[in-house]
This record gives C-alpha cells, structure tokens and sequence, in this order.
C-alpha cells in the first residue's frame, strides 16, 4: 500500500508546488509565532516549536509572573510581529495586548502551554477550558497529556462530571484503575479523573476538535462500594464518610468525593476523625487520595508518629480510640 496520501482525498494538507508529504512525516510548519515538525499522519501529538526569528514567547501564570519551565502558564507573544490590536474592537485589544513586568508589550494568546525538556513548547488547550472540581481549577488539557502519554491510550478527553472529574478514553488493554494510578504518578490527586468513560472514538466537531456537548454523562456509581473495610481504621474511615455523606454502606475502594463528597464536606470528615482519634490529619490528605483504604492508611501511619512518641500507657489508650468510637 503507498505511504503517500492521495491528490484528490478530501482535506489532504498539500505542500507548495503540489506536492504532498508521506504519512507520518515530519514537515515544518509555522504555526503563529513559533515553527515546528507537523506530523500529518499516526496518533502522534507533535509540538508547536520554538519562537521564530524577532518572536519573543513567555508563559505566564494569572498574576502576571513566569512559569518555571514544564508548568503550564498562558502563551504570550512579543516581538516584531505583534499588531496593534483589535480593529474597533478597543476593550478587547486592552484586554489581550498588554505589558509584561519587562516593559515590553505582549500579546496574551489565551493559550495554555508549557515547555518541554527539549525547548519546544507543548499546547495543552484554551484557558477558557478550565473546570472548577472541589474548590480547584483544573485544567484538563493538562490532564489529557498525561493521560496521553500512556501507550495504550489513542484519545482522550477530560471534564466536569458535577462535582467530579471524568476521563473520556478511547483505548485497549488498560483499565480505569491503571490510568488512574499512571496519572496520579505525575498529577496531584484532585486532577486524577474519579471516573471513566471508555468510547470506540471521541465525538468531533466539524473542525476536527472534541465536542465536549457531545461527551455522555457518566454513570455515578461509585466503583469500590463491592469491597468492605477490611481493617479496623477502614472501618473507621468508612463509617465517618457514611455519617457525613448521609450513606449506609461505604467500601474500602470508595473515593469520597466519587460518591458525593466535596471539599467542605472533606473538612468535616477530617474534624471528625480528629475528635475520634486525636490525631489532626491534613485536609490535603483527602485530596492526594479520597478513598477509605488511602485515608486509612494515612491515618494508621501518622498514629504511628504519635505512637512513637508516647509511652506505653497512653499508646494503648490512642490505639483503642481506633477502635471505637467515644
């Protein structure tokens, strides 16, 4: 079969003097103010390059400063080639042409993009695409990257589900719980998606982008409700998340903020467990990891700070308070 994509197929991209380019093969292209290989062919999800000459590109976050390199800020473009503004459009060009802390005149893209380890910048989506899940801004462009980088995911979308994240994923071989766990290596736990969505192909747009008015909603059912406490600080932890929460079973594998949890919610559950047990646990806790099993290991393993601190009388006593409740 040739390697070449046919003259007359409907969107083909052709190169200057008619020629079009094998597929899979890099072609350079500008692409606003910065150039980078295209890849017009495979799953492959190139870069958008580096500045061109007298282009000058800085990423930066909601009050106005720089981003260290690899965190996502807003792509803002100086140089020669930034126009004037907006024609007769006066409140929109105030808004998008601005200066930065250098002095210099920049114009704010509403871009999301980081840069790579090998100086090119990555786009990670519209600003403007931000969702807002327990009380954090998420973007989800920057969950998609992640997710994408693992090798068995082709496609993948990521939005508000109410109060949780789901991922919409087109791909073999892997289960929610593996993505779950590959995405929470690199992301903290509120920008893990708790719930999957597994789609033959994502809904598109005429213009090839994902219809995100198309992604069905998710089921809301909770995903470890099957597997019972199994230790005594589970069972404490479940029978804390059931009293807040206003539900009679909850299982080791139940993410809090899966099963109708949100951030107030969560600082109740930690005051509880404080007046239970004694022990003050973090309310970032619930948020790198919000099932029974996660938050009761991290209670089990800062009483055993506490333990290492006490003496045997009062260790028997923290340790019983586990147990039951007063």
């Amino acid at each position: 079969e040739s390697n070449t994509y046919p003259a007359d197929r409907p969107g083909t991209p052709h190169l200057p003097g008619g020629s079009v380019p094998p597929a899979g093969q890099a072609q350079p292209v500008q692409v606003g103010g910065s150039t980078s290989p295209a890849f017009l062919g495979g799953d492959s999800k190139p870069s958008i390059g580096r500045p061109i000459g007298e282009t000058r590109v800085v990423l930066l976050d909601r009050f106005g400063g720089r981003v260290p390199p690899g965190a996502p800020g807003e792509l803002c473009i100086g140089g020669a080639g930034v126009v004037r503004g907006y024609l007769g459009r006066p409140e929109l060009t105030a808004e998008r042409f601005v200066v930065d802390a250098q002095g210099a005149r920049i114009y704010r893209s509403g871009d999301r993009a980081r840069w790579r380890g090998d100086g090119r910048l990555e786009f990670l989506g519209r600003i403007d695409e931000q969702v807002k899940v327990r009380g954090f801004r998420v973007e989800p462009g920057e969950v998609e990257a992640r997710l994408l980088a693992h090798p068995r995911v082709r496609q993948v979308a990521v939005a508000a589900a109410g109060d949780r994240l789901a991922g919409y994923v087109v791909a073999e071989g892997v289960s929610g719980e593996e993505l779950a766990a590959f995405a929470g290596e690199a992301l903290p736990g509120y920008m893990v998606p708790s719930v999957w969505v597994w789609l033959a192909e994502l809904p598109l747009t005429r213009h090839g982008k994902v219809d995100r008015g198309a992604l069905p909603y998710p089921e809301m059912e909770a995903g470890g409700g099957s597997v019972a406490p199994r230790t005594d600080a589970e069972q404490l932890v479940a029978e804390v998340y059931g009293e807040v929460l206003g539900i009679a079973e909850v299982g080791a594998l139940d993410d809090f903020f899966a099963v109708g949890g949100h951030s107030l919610l969560a600082a109740r559950v930690i005051a509880r467990i404080r007046s239970i047990t004694g022990i003050d646990v973090p309310i970032r806790t619930m948020f790198d990891g919000a099932t029974v099993a996660a938050l009761a290991a991290a209670v089990e393993a800062l009483l055993v700070e506490e333990l290492e601190e006490l003496s045997d009388e009062e260790a028997a006593r923290l340790a019983g308070s586990v147990r039951s409740q007063p």
